[in-house]
């Protein structure tokens, strides 16, 4: 006799005598082995016998049917069923009748008014003894979790200018508790020793690549901190890598002496020397000398209206209603002296928020007076006048593509823009004037700027096509045509050298140097020709599509015009403008808040290095 049988699934067999192990299949005749539970039955079934398990599944669904709407005829409701129930049999058996059961009741119609009773899910595994050691080696002093815990916190660090003393804040404490409970936070002297380490090796890795760079460009600019009043000295390093420039920041040096150019020479050759940069390979250094302009008249403007956004600044019942009375709660913005291009956006605002402006302004006596129409139309011929100028600004301030072949085309354009412009205020026309002739005065010699000139004839998007000089435009040819000679020159005295060496000892002859002049003759018209052929070719193919980029051009191009290919890269890797520094004490600011107004400079150094980097190199 078979033993009381608790799953459907023994109606297809029956348990043998012999071996209380095994049980024997109705359908088949073969011996199942069953240890105690019915899973082996069950798989015999779902892969033999198909409609057997088919049958066994639709009495479940039936039974599920049945429980639900017991439940559902209770005058309370009970949405709770018995826990004995529910508890999951030892046998795979119960296993499979609650995945029958659950996927029955997924079938559940809302529309009917069905309850569903949901059914607990399986109790989960307990980790084996070898995973629960390799999780707590894991968050070991030198686990690979820990690690990776690390490198991030110094790379938050870094990256978000956050203080040394966050590891020592509550709630970071306890967010780092709840994400990784075995992780073990470092103290501040700690973190502080890992951003050196990290510092120590991500900067040995920069000095190789610059070691091996052929052309770099720097940039440099003085900034004093005002809370400590101390003076830093800024220098960041530009150089292209195939068909990408890149750029890094090698450091903020503290200076104690007189900001003159000896001084400051001699810091930029002390970087160098640091970071291992040849100083033959530095092919420009760029840095700011130029006043602002200045226009009396329209500057009196420029104060009224920012006396009015200083006002919604400073009144939270004006604010709130020009917040209401816009649909996506714009503000208006504020001039910031040593934000370029804020007052152009200062005035783009204002305009574009004068209606609503003036509804808050007259029903408040205590606000500034309200810009009269004249004014406000001053400041749309304004408007006109500084867009080009905007664009120009920012078209030209980038660091990661070329900006050195741009600056003439972008003069050029900027001049077709403001030159024609039709303005009747007289405040308007004056800007006008004092606009261009800034313009002349600051880049009236722009083409005759070698290093300008040479690149925006190189690149192949805009080559001679916005000179207006053509005397200029014939030097910088000349010019490009002088450096390929001479390192034609180069390379035929290196060859020389070498062919001289290799060569034995011959025999007297008279004729030796006749050989040699007809030898260096022939060499020179070849060469000549090479280069007046490489030129030519360049210059009279199309220009290329402004969207291209230049230097993945010239890497097509390297095979066809090999000479020509290096100069250019030399010249488009330059930057254009000393922007990179500029924005880098910008970033320095940022770093030397209240919080962290004791950071020393060697520290400051390496902080904003580590930020500079891109994050493919933190891993």
């Amino acid at each position: 006799m078979a033993p009381s049988k608790k799953s459907d699934v023994w109606r297809f067999y029956d348990k043998t005598e012999e071996n209380k192990n095994s049980a024997k299949c109705r359908l088949c005749q073969k011996f199942i082995k069953s240890c105690g539970n019915t899973t082996n039955l069950i798989g015999h079934l779902k892969n033999i016998h198909k409609a057997a398990y088919q049958e066994i599944s639709n009495e479940c669904s039936k039974k599920n049917d049945i429980q639900s709407n017991t439940i559902k005829k209770n005058t309370h409701l009970s949405l709770v069923p018995n826990i004995s129930d529910q508890l999951p049999s030892t046998s795979s058996a119960g296993i499979m009748e609650m995945e029958l059961t659950s996927n029955a009741e997924k079938k559940c119609d809302p529309s009917k008014d069905d309850v569903c009773v949901s059914i607990p899910p399986a109790p989960k595994r307990q980790k084996s003894i070898v995973t629960s050691f390799q999780d707590i080696y894991a968050f070991s002093e030198s686990g690979d979790k820990t690690l990776r815990i690390n490198n991030a916190l110094i790379y938050m660090i870094c990256k978000d200018n956050q203080p040394f003393t966050i590891v020592e804040n509550e709630g970071f404490a306890s967010l780092i508790k709840v994400l990784a409970p075995h992780y073990k936070l470092p103290s501040k002297t700690t973190l502080t020793r890992w951003v050196d380490d990290k510092y120590a090796a991500l900067s040995r890795v920069f000095k190789a690549k610059l070691a091996n760079i052929v052309y770099v460009t720097l940039t440099t600019d003085m900034w004093s901190e005002t809370m400590s009043m101390r003076s830093f000295l800024g220098v960041t390093a530009h150089f292209g890598e195939g068909n990408d420039i890149f750029a890094i920041t090698l450091g903020v040096y503290e200076s104690n002496d007189r900001h003159t150019s000896e001084h400051i020479s001699d810091m930029l050759l002390k970087t160098c020397s640091e970071w291992n940069i040849d100083n033959d390979k530095v092919s420009a250094v760029v840095t700011d000398n130029a006043a602002n302009m200045q226009c009396a008249n329209l500057r009196n403007l420029i104060t009224k209206l920012k006396e009015i956004v200083t006002w919604f600044k400073q009144s939270n019942v004006a604010s709130d209603e020009l917040r209401k009375a816009t649909e996506k709660e714009t503000k208006l913005i504020q001039e910031v002296p040593t934000r370029w291009n804020s007052t152009y956006y200062m005035i783009e605002r204002f305009l574009e928020l004068r209606t609503v402006v003036n509804n808050i302004i007259i029903r408040h006596k205590n606000a500034p007076p309200m810009l009269t129409a004249s004014e406000l139309s001053v400041l749309s011929s304004v408007l006109q006048i500084l867009r080009p100028i905007e664009a120009a600004t920012k078209e030209v301030s980038g660091d990661k593509y070329c900006t050195s072949s741009k600056v003439i085309p972008l003069i050029h354009c900027l001049l077709l823009k403001v030159k024609p412009l039709k303005v009747e205020e007289s405040l308007a026309q004056e800007l006008q004037s004092l606009v261009l002739k800034e313009i002349d005065k600051r880049m009236g010699a722009i083409e005759r700027v070698t290093p300008f000139a040479v690149a925006t004839i190189l690149d192949p998007r805009f080559k001679k096509i916005h000179f207006t000089d053509p005397l200029a435009c014939s030097m910088a040819v000349s010019k490009i045509k002088e450096m390929m000679k001479s390192r034609v020159q180069n390379e035929t005295e290196e060859s020389d050298s070498s062919d001289n060496s290799e060569k034995p000892e011959e025999k007297f002859s008279l004729w030796d140097d006749h050989h040699k002049l007809v030898h260096k003759s022939w060499k020179t018209v070849h060469s000549d020709d090479s280069i007046s052929d490489e030129l030519s070719i360049y210059l009279r193919s199309p220009v290329a599509r402004l969207s291209e980029n230049p230097l993945e051009i010239w890497n097509d191009l390297k095979i066809q015009l090999p000479k020509l290919h290096s100069i250019a890269y030399k010249y488009l890797t330059m930057v254009g403008t000393s922007v990179p520094s500029e924005r880098l004490f910008s970033k320095a600011a940022q770093v030397v808040n209240q919080q962290r107004n004791r950071l020393k400079g060697k520290r400051l150094n390496k902080l904003l290095f580590l930020q500079s980097l891109p994050k493919e190199h933190w891993k």
